[in-house]
């Protein structure tokens, strides 16, 4: 079949070329039309629940409203994991799905399960699914302000809710905006107890007649008053204040009594659970949220617009800061530089095919690759519907110098072929197009398989499940197409180019190789010989090397993913759990002017607490600041002042991270942290007295950093219980109670007032200054059904308390937290020994159970799936080689190139993990005045092995099927076929090579640079394994021949291929016997 496409191409070259110019246009038409995103779609099919649950300690809010809903979810299909936090008044189960699972029937599913659960859950709460997010779905972060003062916080607050996130949410693609700070308005009614004892009223008196201060009530309409219809609109709305004010509550002594009489009713702010700065001012920040799915790229221009749009329309005096985060600065950078690594990759192999070929028309025929294979690789990734993102991207930048290796192998053949047919006495000369044909042919079989091993080794990143998958599948699938175009390519447009351009330069037979081509030969000519002389201390010499770099590679560090270089920090603020928001605002404040007086800091904002609609649960302790750092300034630089910034902060628990890295450990362990130590029990005290311990020990462990352990705590508060003798005596019970302490404090909704686009709710409550200590909750009033008043502190015991803060809970077991992050020297896997040894035997103590998330956990599973995929796919290739060559030693011989390979990708790893390589090796052998840095191999470095191994074999296969060609179709002796194959595979063998090692060395040089953190340590591998791979390549694998076939016929095939010099005829190795096409071929 290969056969007649080499020739339908030769036959119809204009036709072929023709078609490859409207695929070329096709793609660069559809090119702008593709999603653009940061990463891969990482999303995690996740179902978010929450439930707001009016004032209940987290104990209560665990027993009553987060048990029933995992209740209900367990055992949905699909369903991996449940995971819950029950804090004060909120409740947030996730019910984690397999990946893969369809998100809108994990939506069905839960929401068929919580239909029937509100009966089970207190008055007034409600389980609610929440929007549909993708994980690094914060787009943007915006920010109002008002620098002079001149807009309230309570307008600034009113706009952005109403008005700004109304408008936002009308953009397509916006999944949630999420608004903290400001004063979110509501008309309260603060009763004030003594007049409502005057005029024997109850809140429950005064929440009844707010209800009916506002109607929406129709009033129907004449059917037919002068031949008119006439509707009937009753004006009942709230409009004001005073309309409120005015409201009658009951008639008292003849006299009517107004809520104004017994309340004061304001506009004011709600009671708050967060709040903002923008620079240390007040502020209101709203986080914009895409869905899942929806291009990044376009949607934020679709934002801005809207934003520009919406500046008319500012309160006068407010500010609108739109650049406080944008994810785009992220993207566009990224992709601008695996760009500009691809178009310097490019240049680069266009100057060594000139330099090796020295011939214009070849170096085109060969460069024609490029555009054609990234053409059909960004169709197909077009029709499967991906993204252009770092990792697609990544996969063509990481293919690009080998997209060329087809092509190569096959120019250089035709053209070596053409030349040889042209130094020729006439009468000898074959025709131009059966030579072009037949040099094809000689190859292909060659060419074809070395690909299909190249596609196979990379089945096992097709495999690797969870986040892993989701960053380097896309990745391997782009390699693997744009390899199959380069494969494509070469067998049709590559011939019929050369049938096309090629005419001139087979005319002339004096057309010779390259200067640098002869010198090679030259150089490499003794080298060969040398090593066929000496092939025992030469196969010797690799084995020592290979054994010596595996135990070197063994004293490696592991991570699971590079740190990325995104542009702004995320600092955490933890004030002692039970601070109050004002208190927390206050420290949080202090610290962020200190962050944005740090040179190079571009602007600092900050969230602390919770926002009403965030899906995280954090209480007023805690802080968030997004910390963006000027364009040009080291990043290194500024985290080295925020970390001193940070050091002397008594009493504040704090942890430095980026946006979307911090989100992507969420995913991972429910923390911002790199490793999260869960301990599993019910006793709540002991959970927290292991948590304490394991703190204490990792606060000790060298390597640790940001050991956060203060999450779940006791804090303080004042517990209610009553006593059920005396509410009896006074007519009460424990609900009416309950509910009448619940109004006051924490307020009751009467009604919802629409004004326009602007809703307000009318709350009820004791005014402030009545509900301010714990002494005005004991003499509170209570109203028993007799009409009787009666103090709390008479019905109720009220002290003050020690309560948790927060419960956890993972798969219907309750939990502790412990996290930490990896200290800069340290590293992942060596960190996380160190700790288990440490956390082990304090857990085991007490009879708990302990495991270990984040990444580490995903670093571990990838590695297995990598590695026993590996294994197998190593298996398969040493079969296939076997069935190929027909000769076990031969397959051998090429599965040899895979140690030498590991040698330079082990090496590389080691020169490039620190930029003191002098010290570090020093201090490797204990001599150095620093101590010992060990190199990381990250997942990216594993898929570069990967990488790495199907490029290595390929050249095996060029030098060990063209010695049997060489012995079986020419005659040669086994040492005559070894001295010219190598010879005349030495060039294209080493122009792939340095295609591939050279086309990667702009992504090595892009090093830490954003878009290359995933890809440069994959780079690395790759570069330094061609490296020594294909210089002992052209050593080893000529002495190894020599010592397994030495001695053989030379004018028979070794016996260990099977098969007899008669039968060979019908069983090449791996290319077809040069012949003159037939007919029915078409030429």
């Amino acid at each position: 079949m290969l056969r007649r496409l080499i020739g339908f191409s030769l036959d119809h070259a204009g036709f072929v070329i023709a078609a490859a110019i409207l695929l070329v246009g096709f793609a660069v038409y559809q090119l702008p039309r593709m999603p653009v995103d940061v990463f891969p779609e990482l999303n995690a099919p996740t179902v978010v629940i929450m439930s707001e649950a009016g004032g209940r300690a987290a104990d209560e809010v665990e027993r009553e409203v987060t048990l029933p809903i995992e209740s209900a979810v367990n055992g949905i299909p699909g369903v991996r994991r449940v995971r819950s936090s029950s804090a004060i008044s909120l409740s947030i189960v996730w019910v984690e799905f397999d990946w893969g699972e369809d998100l809108v029937r994990a939506r069905q599913m839960v929401a068929e399960r919580l239909s029937g659960l509100e009966e089970g859950l207190p008055k007034g709460v409600h389980a609610e699914i929440a929007p549909v997010t993708s994980v690094t779905g914060e787009i943007m972060l915006i920010s109002l302000s008002s620098p002079t003062g001149k807009v309230s916080e309570l307008e600034l607050r009113a706009y952005a809710e109403y008005d700004l996130s109304k408008l936002l949410l009308s953009v397509p693609g916006i999944a949630q905006v999420v608004a903290i700070g400001g004063e979110l308005p509501e008309y309260q009614v603060n009763a004030d107890p003594a007049r409502l004892l005057l005029h024997d009223l109850t809140l429950q008196d005064v929440a009844d007649a707010a209800a009916k201060a506002h109607s929406t009530a129709t009033g129907g309409y004449i059917a037919n008053y002068q031949g008119l219809e006439l509707p009937i609109r009753q004006q009942a709305r709230v409009e004001s204040v005073d309309d409120i004010k005015g409201t009658l509550v009951k008639y008292h002594d003849g006299a009517p009594v107004t809520l104004g009489d017994v309340a004061d009713v304001v506009l004011a702010g709600a009671p708050k659970r967060g709040t903002a700065a923008d620079h240390a001012r007040p502020a209101v920040v709203l986080s914009i949220q895409k869905s899942p799915g929806t291009n990044t790229m376009e949607l934020t221009n679709a934002v801005v617009a809207t934003l520009e749009k919406a500046r008319a329309t500012l309160p006068e005096g407010a500010v609108l800061n739109d650049h406080v985060f944008r994810q785009t600065d992220f993207i566009q950078l990224s992709l601008d530089n695996v760009i500009t690594v691809l178009r310097d990759a490019a240049i680069i192999v266009a100057i060594i095919l000139v330099l090796f070929l020295l011939n214009v028309r070849t170096t085109f025929i060969t460069l024609t690759a490029l555009p054609l294979s990234l053409a059909v690789s960004l169709l197909i990734l077009w029709l499967w519907d991906m993204s252009i993102n770092v990792m697609t991207l990544g996969g063509l930048a990481v293919a690009i110098g080998e997209l060329v290796d087809d092509a190569i192998i096959d120019v250089e053949n035709v053209f070596r072929r053409l030349r040889e047919n042209a130094a020729l006495p006439p009468e000898q000369r074959r025709g131009f197009v059966p030579v072009i044909f037949d040099a094809s042919n000689e190859i292909r079989g060659s060419v074809v398989f070395a690909t299909v091993i190249i596609v196979i080794v990379f089945v096992p990143l097709l495999f690797l499940e969870g986040l892993e998958g989701r960053f380097f599948q896309p990745l391997g699938i782009a390699y693997i197409t744009s390899i199959l175009a380069s494969l494509i390519v070469a067998l049709t447009v590559t011939p019929a180019l050369c049938r096309l351009l090629l005419k001139k330069t087979s005319a002339g037979a004096n057309h010779g190789e390259s200067f640098l081509v002869r010198w090679l030969k030259r150089v490499y000519r003794p080298a060969l010989k040398g090593a066929i002389k000496l092939r025992w201390p030469v196969m010797i010499g690799a084995l020592v090397a290979t054994s010596a770099s595996l135990w070197f590679g063994n004293t490696f560090g592991t991570s699971f993913l590079p740190e990325f270089n995104e542009g702004t920090f995320t600092v955490f603020l933890m004030a002692p759990p039970g601070t109050s928001l004002d208190e927390s605002n206050r420290l949080a404040y202090g610290v962020e002017r200190r962050l944005a007086q740090i040179e190079g800091v571009k602007h600092v904002v900050r969230r602390t607490g919770r926002a009403e609609r965030d899906q995280h649960a954090e209480p007023a302790s805690s802080s968030e600041a997004e910390v963006a750092v000027k364009p040009g300034y080291s990043k290194e630089a500024v985290r080295k002042e925020i970390d001193k910034v940070l050091a002397d902060i008594p009493g504040i628990t704090t942890m430095v991270g980026q946006p979307i890295e911090h989100r992507l450990s969420h995913i991972l362990s429910g923390t911002p942290a790199a490793i999260a130590i869960n301990v599993y029990g019910e006793d709540l005290d002991k959970l927290r007295s292991i948590a304490k311990e394991v703190e204490t020990a990792l606060k000790a462990t060298p390597g640790t950093r940001d050991v956060n352990a203060n999450r779940e705590v006791m804090v303080t508060t004042l517990p209610v219980r009553y006593r059920i003798a005396d509410l009896t005596r006074w007519g009460l019970d424990r609900e009416t109670a309950a509910e009448q302490v619940q109004m006051a404090w924490y307020g009751e909704q009467a009604v919802v007032v629409n004004q326009g686009k602007r809703r307000y709710d009318i709350t009820v409550r004791l005014a402030p200054e009545f509900r301010a200590t714990p002494s005005d909750l004991k003499d509170f009033m209570l109203r028993g059904k007799g009409g009787a008043h009666v103090r709390l502190s008479e019905v109720a015991d009220v002290g003050i308390e020690r309560a948790s803060n927060l419960i956890a809970r993972d798969n219907m077991s309750r939990k502790a937290i412990i996290s930490c992050n990896v200290a800069a020297g340290f590293n992942l896997g060596h960190l996380v020994e160190a700790v288990k040894a440490k956390v082990d035997p304090i857990v085991a103590n007490h009879g708990y159970i302990v495991t270990y998330g984040g990444q580490f956990e995903a670093q571990a599973s990838a590695s297995k799936t990598i590695m026993v995929m590996g294994a197998g796919v190593i298996v398969v290739i040493f079969l296939l080689l076997m069935f190929a060559f027909n000769s076990g030693k031969a397959a051998l011989l090429v599965m040899v190139n895979l140690p030498l390979a590991l040698i330079g990708g082990i090496v590389a790893i080691y020169l490039t993990a620190t930029d003191d390589l002098v010290g570090n090796t020093l201090a490797l052998f204990g001599a150095g005045e620093k101590p010992y840095v060990a190199p990381v191999i990250s997942i990216a470095s594993m898929v570069g092995f990967v990488t790495l191994f199907g490029i290595a074999v390929r050249n095996g296969i060029l030098l060990v099927n063209h010695y049997q060609h060489l012995v079986k179709f020419e005659g040669k002796s086994i040492r005559e076929a070894i001295i010219q194959g190598s010879e005349e595979r030495l060039i294209p063998i080493l122009m792939t090579a340095l295609t591939a090692v050279l086309g990667l060395a702009p992504l090595v040089m892009a090093a830490g640079e954003p878009g290359s953190e995933l890809l440069a340590p994959l780079a690395v591998v790759v570069l330094g394994g061609l490296v020594t791979s294909t210089f002992l390549n052209l050593i080893v694998v000529p002495a190894g021949y020599w010592m397994l076939f030495a001695g053989k016929d030379s004018t028979t095939t070794p016996p260990e291929q099977g098969v007899s010099a008669d039968s060979q005829a019908t069983q090449p190795p791996l290319a077809s016997e040069p012949t003159e096409p037939t007919q029915g071929e078409g030429i």
